[in-house]
């Protein structure tokens, strides 16, 4: 009798284990999600055109800043009440409209408005080129790298100034972000996307650049006021006619330049040539 009993348990055991088995294998997987911002608006074109891109391919959540924050860089809400609304874009496509900068909106989404860590972060389609070192003061970028300091892998996008057209840019994104999810990033690393004006055919192709080492042109003009104040424009020209190989001369030849950067500033070189003057003293 215990030896039956034994192995009646057994048995019992062994079906067990295969239910687990059999219930584990007809689960659905676990969707891939998506968190999207700008620095433009939450009800900019170019946030909305990559939405329509990505919806269908992962779980999108959508937290933008409520207006413009362009040129805010990595600045985040500190001494301000950060309001959020829901809001129903075009298509019917859910989004929270949050007062405050794109890096914050990262911040804010991580950690109180998903469930769960996000698998990417993707930031745009900017009106206007991210190019070379102007990526320290973009929104844009800023909420990207925000998502990099937190080890979650992350793409910015941008697209020429004239080009009202965001489809071919959004597609392109698209394609980017099908090549993150399969080969992943380095923990730390995040891609910056500038696309080029012109149509689908237009377009060249995604090329892998370096960073241009330029900044761009800026001047501010004068003018006053109607009662005599005096005031400034800032007009900014984008940084051009760089070497071959950068982001600079991708877009300029027509191609979509995607840059691989990274954060943190250490400088490796200076330390090794500071250390043994700095300990000697």
């Amino acid at each position: 009798m215990r030896a039956s009993a034994a192995l009646f348990f057994l048995f019992l055991s062994i079906l067990a284990l295969a239910g687990n088995r059999t219930v584990e294998s007809t689960q659905a997987p676990r969707p891939y999600r998506i968190l999207l911002t700008n620095d433009d608006g939450v009800r900019a074109p170019g946030l909305l055109a990559v939405a329509e891109a990505l919806r269908g391919t992962a779980e999108l959540t959508i937290a933008a800043p409520a207006e413009n924050q362009s040129g805010k860089g990595h600045s985040i809400t500190t001494s301000d009440p950060i309001f959020i609304d829901s809001v129903t874009l075009p298509g019917g496509i859910a989004a929270f409209s949050l007062v405050t900068t794109p890096a914050s909106c990262v911040k804010v989404a991580l950690g109180s408005l998903m469930p769960e860590k996000p698998d990417l972060v993707v930031s745009g389609i900017n009106r206007g080129y991210n190019l070379g070192m102007v990526t320290y003061v973009s929104g844009t970028v800023g909420a990207a790298r925000e998502a990099a300091l937190r080890g979650i892998p992350a793409v910015a996008a941008s697209l020429a100034v004239e080009e009202t057209n965001y489809k071919p840019a959004a597609e392109l994104v698209r394609q980017v972000v099908e090549m993150v999810r399969k080969q992943g990033l380095e923990p730390g690393s995040f891609l910056n996307v500038n696309v080029p004006a012109g149509t689908a055919g237009a377009i060249k192709g995604i090329q892998l650049t370096r960073q241009s080492r330029q900044m761009g042109v800026e001047r501010f003009e004068e003018q006053s006021s109607p009662r005599g104040r005096r005031f400034f424009w800032s007009v900014w020209n984008e940084p051009t006619a760089d070497e071959e190989g950068t982001d600079v001369w991708a877009v300029e030849h027509g191609h979509a330049a995607v840059t691989p950067l990274r954060v943190g500033e250490f400088d490796p070189r200076t330390y090794e040539a500071w250390r043994a003057k700095v300990t000697a003293k």
